[in-house]
């Protein structure tokens, strides 16, 4: 995982048996661990990663049985402050010291002048905070300025001329407070000067966000007021002048992070999208993500405001959820099952004595399905499963005529035919009437214990007696006077079918 300059938050999962104990350990004194650090079974590891002041970047990492999660942190780009804006020197000429601080100590600087007469003197290049002292040639024409640059800051040089008093000679002057502190917001600060009477000074910065009220100079004790302005972006330093003393100013950084959309539902095939991220000039960010089957396509990294690509993989099992961490903002991301199911073989044909046999389930890991019986005779072994699978049935003996059951199955229906054990005879074979109707009756004999009902569909046709019986035994039934054309009739008894005809008028 890879984090900003600002740092941020974090979540490892951990996989591994439900009755396997583990533990977890951070191997860098800038990543601190915010939740248990053991557990058993599935679980996961919280932690937090301090910012970086440094320019360099970092790896540590998160180490767990043996399993080690490497953690990346990106350097904070340098910043510079100088202690003066504006520099005059007299005719003769001389010497200035302008300090310079660093927002790291491992920041490098170097120190130019775009004029001849102008010289360093020391410090020509540094690193971190320090100081540069340059030489100013003398005078001996017109006024004239140049320009000292001392990482990446002018300070400008004005020789026969002045913008304000400076320091008086023989005068010693005490400021208050020696640094400024201002959180995000800004806000204003006041310098107090302590010096005698008759003592002249003045203040300035090469600073933009910092200004000073009023005319910022002044004559024996007295103050000025000092406002820094807002901060959207990364921590930031500068220096303030008063009189020959140094004040240095820090403010807090004042980056936040917007993303917009702030979730995706995704489809279960594979698919991309993009997070618009929103944050000040200057604030760095980075996009990382522990869900394995979420990746950075684009903008893992970024400074201000700018955009996450991201891919999602196709989904072959149930519904999930992952997560992309920006910035210390989560973006979420749900993705739609991609579970689909099949079985095979989708139907059986079985003996009348009854039987056994297995459907096979295939679909994606995780994946659920239930099975479930549409007829009392088929008993099914297992009722639900996860991911593929096989689901054992055993049919019932039939003591009737043929028949056809089901069973659902994932979504799908397991049709089940099963063959009677038994034959019917009839006496007489069939009957017939005339237009007047009659009584009739039929010895039905069975080759088996097979139980069995009599039952007709023709209006005409009424059974009297022995609608139901097992083994042999006898149907009677009347036949009404038919007063149209000849037809025809059946009964079904047990698994086969009787025909009754009669005659027309």
């Amino acid at each position: 995982m890879t984090f900003s300059p600002d740092g941020g938050t974090g979540t490892a999962r951990v996989t591994t048996n439900r009755e396997c104990n583990w533990s977890a350990r951070s191997d860098a004194s800038w990543v601190a661990l915010t939740t248990t650090a053991a557990g058993q079974g599935d679980g996961s590891v919280s932690f937090r990663v301090a910012a970086n002041s440094d320019p360099g970047s970092r790896a540590g990492g998160i180490v767990v049985e043996g399993e080690r999660l490497q953690i990346s942190q990106a350097g904070r780009p340098c910043s510079f402050g100088v202690s003066s804006a504006l520099e005059t020197v007299g005719a003769p000429g001389g010497e200035r010291t302008v300090e310079i601080t660093a927002s790291s100590s491992q920041c490098r600087w170097t120190a130019a002048t775009d004029v001849s007469w102008i010289v360093i003197a020391s410090a020509r290049e540094g690193s971190g905070s320090g100081a540069v002292t340059f030489r100013v040639e003398a005078l001996t024409g017109a006024p004239r300025a140049g320009t000292v640059t001392i990482g990446g800051n002018a300070v400008r040089v004005e020789q026969g001329q002045g913008t304000g008093p400076g320091p008086t000679p023989g005068c010693s002057y005490s400021v208050e407070p020696r640094a400024l502190e201002f959180d995000q917001g800004g806000g204003a600060r006041d310098v107090f000067v302590t010096t005698a009477a008759g003592c002249s000074w003045s203040a300035s910065t090469s600073t933009d966000w910092v200004s000073i009220a009023g005319a910022g100079s002044g004559s024996g004790p007295g103050g000025v007021r000092v406002s820094a302005a807002g901060n959207s972006g990364s921590a930031r330093t500068a220096m303030l002048r008063v009189a020959d003393q140094t004040i240095a100013i820090t403010q807090g950084s004042g980056c936040s992070i917007a993303l917009n959309p702030v979730s995706a539902s995704v489809p279960a095939s594979a698919s991309t999208g993009v997070v618009q991220v929103g944050s000040g000039a200057g604030c760095a960010w980075a996009a990382t993500t522990a869900t394995p089957w979420i990746a950075i396509a684009d903008g893992a990294n970024g400074s201000g405001s700018g955009q996450v690509r991201f891919s999602v993989a196709a989904n072959a099992g149930p519904a999930r959820d992952g997560a992309i961490s920006i910035g210390g903002r989560t973006f979420a991301i749900a993705q739609a099952s991609g579970c689909t199911y099949s079985i095979s073989p989708a139907s059986q044909d079985v003996a009348g004595a009854g039987g056994a046999g297995t459907a096979s389930v295939t679909t994606g890991a995780g994946c659920t399905w239930n099975a479930a019986s549409n007829a009392e005779w088929i008993a099914l072994g297992a009722r639900s499963g996860v991911g593929p699978g096989q689901v054992a049935f055993t049919v019932s003996p039939n003591n009737g005529p043929a028949r056809t059951g089901t069973f659902s199955l994932a979504g799908s229906t397991f049709t089940i035919n099963q063959a009677s054990p038994c034959t019917w005879t009839f006496i007489p074979p069939l009957h017939r009437f005339d237009a007047n109707g009659g009584n009739g009756a039929i010895l039905v004999i069975v080759t088996g214990p097979c139980a069995w009902t009599a039952t007709t569909d023709a209006g005409w046709i009424t059974i009297t007696a022995g609608a139901t019986g097992t083994g042999n035994g006898l149907v009677q039934f009347v036949v009404a006077p038919n007063a149209g054309a000849a037809r025809t009739g059946w009964l079904a008894i047990g698994g086969a079918l009787y025909e009754v005809s009669q005659g027309g008028r």
